[in-house]
């Protein structure tokens, strides 16, 4: 079941909405983000909330629901 979602650029506070599927990763997320915002992939991490989401989970295991907003932030512990 495909799951629509909000990616909030917190650099220039811009969005993106895009429709996911449950197999599909954080880090795929990351990728799509970043390359639309033209960033490098591996200098972001993404939240939700205060949590910091695991870039090897699948969507269904981090419990994105439709209509979630995550936040996709620099890498507090200086990414690549």
């Amino acid at each position: 079941m495909t799951v629509r979602i909000t990616v909030i650029n917190t650099l220039n506070n811009s969005s993106i909405k895009m429709e996911l599927e449950p197999y599909e990763s954080v880090a795929d997320i990351i990728d799509t983000a970043a390359d639309y915002w033209g960033k490098d992939a591996g200098a972001y991490v993404l939240r939700k909330g205060s949590k910091l989401l695991n870039k090897g989970q699948s969507i269904d295991e981090i419990n994105l629901r439709e209509d979630d907003v995550i936040e996709m932030i620099p890498d507090p512990e200086g990414g690549s």
